[in-house]
């Protein structure tokens, strides 16, 4: 499955025209806070008649984090709502055009989990397609707290249908460099590679979307927790439920078309989940959560574990078994004099043979999954799902620079620098795992933080391979 091939891109005339916008005010800005109807940008500084301090936590969530003291006389009161068009272009499914739209509703200052949680409860929806046939539609609810309890109810409902779902193998193979069957050569760049793909072979066949299949599939996740220890630790039910049709031969139907390489590790059979069907799932998961301010931390360690169990006691055709660990931390040393934060994130997932291919790509990060390593949310700078396999080890490592804060139409924006680093490997097995031979890709981000808790973000990345350029929602982690 691939939530995160499709997930389209604001349009980036968006993003560019809020911070030119930003920038050419700068100088005209006075350093009293405007009025909220003023069109005017102004440098952003805290409302006087806010608190410099929030009350203590209330019983039952002692061991939360309080947000950032600034972000704290920031944070908007009540419900309000975001969003931005979505467009993008891609030679293979042609234009594509959408919307994506938010809705959160942050509380009053008065009640006592306001500085505790990033919000009481985010709703937003994504419609998205291309004229080349690629769908993405999105529907996600998170309520943090459930009527002031300590559960937190979170659900996604996802339908994709994808034209170009990437398949370079599993394990081993994948980290091998670029080549198909019957090549005299392996490729570096994948320019190269893509180019020789494109030409006929000696009968005059082309393998020109050797790596891809289509891929059309509805997806449910639910999970609940509840918090325990005051807030710290967040144990984890779920349940997951998908029907997947996988058509290894889509792009190889046609005159002069070479078989695609899932139909020959089909043929082999080198893999499990050819055929499709349904894929359902419990799963069982724990967090650990110190972090200050969940969408835009500057301080603090969380750390994501869940187990995932597929079983035909939920209707399932597969039965298999996967494990993933993540820790992540945020540090921000020199508060007092800059809004610098170092961010961090490992990843550790090894999952059974027999968990079918297009599922071993999901990696079932509690707030939100994520596919493969490769594309913006794992391995930026290389092809979504270019590494996948039953062991999958990850790092990502950030510097989160907030340059600038201003305010217009009464909304609050920040610009944020981040240079990169990714390093991945896919494994056949634990035993397998070294340290050397990792994928790298470095980069750097320009994001935009709009009232605290959507983060717009165009970043760039590049690898040995092949490079990416990605606009989009929310931080990578």
């Amino acid at each position: 499955m691939s939530l995160n091939s499709a997930r389209r891109a604001p349009s980036l005339g968006v993003v560019v025209a809020l911070c030119a916008l930003a920038l050419s005010n700068v100088a005209l800005a006075e350093p009293s806070t405007p009025s909220p109807a003023s069109t005017a940008i102004a440098i952003d500084s805290a409302p006087p008649l806010v608190p410099q301090t929030m009350p203590p936590p209330p019983p039952g969530s002692t061991g939360r984090s309080a947000i950032d003291a600034q972000d704290y006389q920031r944070k908007i009161e009540g419900g309000y709502f975001t969003g931005l068009p979505l467009a993008n272009y891609d030679t293979n499914t042609g234009l594509g055009f959408g919307a994506r739209g938010y809705y959160y509703y942050d509380g009053r200052r008065s009640e006592p989990l306001f500085g505790y949680t990033p919000y009481f409860y985010r709703v937003f929806l994504q419609v998205f397609a291309t004229t080349g046939g690629l769908q993405f539609h999105w529907l996600d609810v998170d309520a943090p707290t459930i009527a002031g309890t300590p559960f937190r109810l979170r659900s996604q409902l996802i339908f994709q249908r994808n034209t170009q779902q990437h398949y370079f193998g599993l394990g081993s193979r994948a980290m091998r460099r670029l080549s198909f069957t019957g090549s005299p050569r392996t490729y570096t760049r994948f320019d190269d590679y893509q180019a020789a793909l494109d030409a006929p072979d000696a009968l005059g066949q082309t393998r020109s979307r050797y790596d891809e299949y289509l891929l059309v599939q509805p997806l449910l996740l639910l999970s609940l927790q509840r918090s325990v220890l005051g807030g710290l630790v967040w144990p984890l039910l779920g349940l997951g439920f998908s029907n997947t049709r996988a058509d290894a031969g889509f792009h190889a139907n046609g005159p002069g078309m070479a078989p695609t390489r899932l139909q020959e590790d089909c043929r082999g059979p080198l893999i499990v989940g050819c055929s499709g069907g349904w894929n359902n799932f419990f799963r069982l998961g724990a967090a650990l959560d110190t972090r200050d301010y969940e969408p835009d931390p500057n301080h603090g360690l969380f750390v994501d574990s869940a187990l995932d169990i597929g079983s035909r006691a939920l209707g399932s055709r597969y039965q298999w078994t996967r494990f993933m660990l993540s820790p992540r931390v945020y540090y921000d040393p020199l508060r007092r004099w800059v809004d610098l934060v170092f961010a961090a994130r490992a990843t550790f997932q090894v999952q059974s043979r027999s968990t079918p291919f297009f599922g071993m790509n999901f990696i079932p990060y509690t707030e939100d999954p994520r596919t493969g390593l490769g594309g913006l949310r794992t391995l930026r700078g290389y092809k979504q799902d270019r590494f996948v396999g039953p062991v999958m080890t990850l790092v990502n490592a950030e510097v989160r620079w907030t340059f600038l804060r201003f305010q217009t139409y009464g909304q609050r924006f920040a610009l944020i620098a981040v240079p990169a680093l990714d390093l991945g490997a896919t494994y056949d097995r634990v035993s397998d795992f070294r340290l050397g031979g990792w994928k790298r890709s470095q980069g750097g981000a320009l994001r935009v933080s709009w009232n605290q808790a959507t983060i717009l973000t165009t970043e760039y990345a590049f690898s040995e391979e092949d490079s990416g350029f990605y606009v989009n929602f929310n931080h990578m982690f």
